[in-house]
């Protein structure tokens, strides 16, 4: 069967039947209060393959403009190397080699992303041989805005990394391009030193953070920063890995698995103001209620705000040590950095987990510091959100999931959330889920040409509710590297109307672009709930006083992205007066005469207001006049007058006085 071209959308309650080998299996659209939701989760796009030389993809990363890439390993010449995609404008461009001239095989990649389509790689790669032990060296490389191929490998850190087995980097970059990794080497082991383990397997760790402070320069070496390296630390995996994230300023929050004296081990975080560390801060407790915790805690997960607000999420395991019995996932909250409380976490709170297996955390924050938490829980996918002044909602349960369970945030509200799951016909799939502000979302399965074993899907939000999502798919003769991407509906934008009152003629609405990852974005203009002006591409029109009355009106922008989703602005209030000053003419007895101007809407101008009684009398800088006359006859009255927005009066009026 052929893959589907485009997602489909039904209200139903449960996904049908998928076709095998189809690019999109199906789409599920529940409405849960909202008036109308647009499919924005793009059909798995292939990148490369089918080919026996794929191996995985290990990274997807999306900066806040909406460019990024994903990151995948392949075989060239027999041994694993590093390839990009990179999406620009909306578009793949076609994959390149991050480590073009490095002939040693490329291990723990990982990728971050900046604005104008600049992206970070690291990876691990051998570099010489010691006591018949292979030595390993941390490199990086960068893909400049206007560029297409990587620039030349760099060395992260000059003492080397060790064996590599513990290396597990976390990158983090900044809009702008600066960025740190955090990553770990295997200093000693019980065999080779004098240091007994706190637990057996234990080894001598040493975590260390690296800036990178632009193409061509060097690391700046931040050093070591587990407390006390002097005591022995978990083996090394990925789910004990030391996490990093960075905020608008260039500065980095990092958050690592490190033990007590007592051998529990903990989960810690340090602040990175460039160069400088602050000081640590227990993420984990040691107690909860006066009840002690004595149960190991791994997995940290962390977001970080534009601000500097963090969150980091961790599993703590169950058991007779943990207050909670079962597993939980746990998520501290460390302020802004610009807060007055920045220097204190806020204290642990559960959020999730039960009697089951838990899977690793995955945590997001917008700038607002509202955040999504996502995990597997006993084999469905969980999901929550939460914000500074509001109680997290109970987790939901999205679906059943065969692995880790990934999320992002929109700020306008929802995000994206992936995970691994199996079709109605029991093939390998990706379940993508898109929620949307309101309630509404959609549910997209996504799979490969040809079906087979999934990898390990990876999915980067770019903080404005745009996601990559990507994973490789396929026999190992076969393999597959797909990438889809999540587009949110335009953000939030204002319209702008005049400040008072305006003519009808001259009344123009402007307004901000909405936040757009990309694709072109057109307006309507929405007056008093009805459309007046469609497929506008500028940021302001001018009113068709057609059809405009005297009055106060609500004016809205309605904007529509590449995908048909929508944004409505809030209601500005355009005062329109369409219309010249009035006049009113009374006769008073036989003789007199009562003359009135007046304007319903912004309101006649006394001083551009003259009356000509016809005998030779004028009236200046009056909106009520009377007067008398002293012969009877019949005489024009000429008034002249304006209104505070020019809309102009020139009234001649007869009157017969006896």
């Amino acid at each position: 069967m052929s893959p589907l071209s485009s997602p489909r959308c039904k209200a139903a309650t449960r996904v049908p039947a998928a076709p095998a080998g189809a690019t999109l299996l199906a789409v599920l659209v529940l409405l849960l209060g909202a008036a109308r939701a647009h499919a924005a989760l793009a059909p798995a796009q292939l990148l490369e393959g089918p080919s026996p030389t794929i191996l995985d993809v290990d990274g997807a990363a999306m900066a806040p403009d909406g460019s990024g890439g994903i990151l995948y390993r392949k075989l060239v010449e027999g041994e694993p190397h590093l390839f990009v995609a990179r999406l620009l404008d909306g578009a793949w461009q076609p994959p390149v080699q991050v480590d073009t001239g490095q002939p040693f095989p490329a291990t723990f990649p990982a990728i971050a992303a900046g604005d104008g389509g600049r992206l970070l790689v690291v990876w691990a790669e051998p570099w010489a041989t010691v006591n018949h032990t292979t030595q390993y060296e941390l490199m990086s490389a960068e893909l400049e805005p206007g560029s297409t191929d990587f620039g030349p490998a760099e060395q992260i850190d000059p003492k080397g990394i060790g064996n590599a087995n513990a290396a597990f980097p976390s990158l983090a970059m900044a809009p702008d391009g600066r960025a740190y990794v955090a990553y770990r080497v295997i200093t000693g082991s019980p065999n080779s030193s004098f240091i007994a383990p706190l637990r057996p397997g234990d080894e001598l760790i040493s975590v260390r953070v690296a800036r990178y402070n632009g193409t061509g320069l060097p690391w700046t070496e931040i050093g070591t920063i587990n407390g006390h390296p002097e005591l022995t630390m978990r083996h090394p995996s990925a789910s004990n890995a030391p996490a990093i994230g960075v905020d608008l300023a260039g500065n980095a929050v990092v958050a690592w698995q490190e033990p007590e004296a007592n051998g529990v081990a903990r989960i810690w975080a340090r602040r990175i103001f460039g160069s400088r560390l602050s000081n640590p801060l227990q993420v984990s407790p040691e107690s909860v209620g006066g009840q002690s915790i004595s149960a190991e805690a791994d997995a940290p997960a962390i977001a970080v705000s534009p601000l500097g607000e963090a969150r980091i999420a961790y599993r703590l395991a169950g058991g007779a040590g943990s207050p909670y019995g079962g597993p939980r996932i746990l998520v501290n909250t460390l302020p802004s950095e610009v807060d007055t409380r920045g220097a204190k976490l806020l204290g642990a709170t559960p959020l999730g987990g039960g009697s089951g297996e838990l899977g690793v955390p995955s945590v997001a924050i917008d700038q607002a510091g509202d955040f999504r938490l996502a995990y597997t829980d006993s084999g469905a996918a969980q999901a929550l959100g939460g914000g500074d002044f509001s109680t997290p909602a109970a987790p939901s349960a999205l679906g059943a999931a065969t692995g880790a369970t990934l999320t992002t945030i929109n700020p306008a509200g929802g995000g994206v959330t992936v995970w691994p799951a199996l079709s109605a016909a029991g093939l390998p799939v990706v379940d993508a889920r898109e929620d949307y502000a309101g309630g509404a979302w959609q549910l997209a399965q996504l799979s490969a040409p040809i079906s087979g074993p999934l990898g390990t899907p990876v999915l980067g939000g770019s903080g404005q509710g745009d996601a990559l999502i990507a994973f490789a798919q396929g026999p190992p003769d076969q393999q597959q590297v797909m990438a889809a991407v999540a587009k949110a509906p335009p953000g939030q934008f204002q319209a702008i109307a005049p400040v008072g009152w305006v003519k009808g003629s001259s009344a123009t609405i402007s307004w901000e672009p909405p936040s757009e990852a990309f694709g072109t974005t057109t307006y309507a203009l929405v007056v008093d709930g009805q459309i007046h002006q469609r497929g506008l591409t500028g940021l302001s029109t001018h009113v068709d006083p057609r059809g405009l009355g005297d009055g106060v009106h609500e004016v809205q922008v309605l904007a529509t992205d590449s995908l048909g989703q929508q944004t409505m602005t809030p209601a500005a209030e355009l005062k329109v007066d369409a219309t010249p000053p009035r006049v009113s003419v009374r006769l008073l007895g036989g003789d007199a005469v009562h003359v009135r101007i007046y304007s319903r809407a912004s309101g006649a101008v006394p001083s551009a207001t003259t009356v000509a009684f016809g005998d030779g009398t004028r009236a200046h800088g009056r909106l009520s006049v009377r007067h008398a006359y002293a012969h009877p006859g019949r005489y024009e009255l000429e008034v002249r007058s304006r209104d505070r927005v020019g809309n102009r009066l020139d009234a001649h009026i007869w009157v017969q006085v006896r």
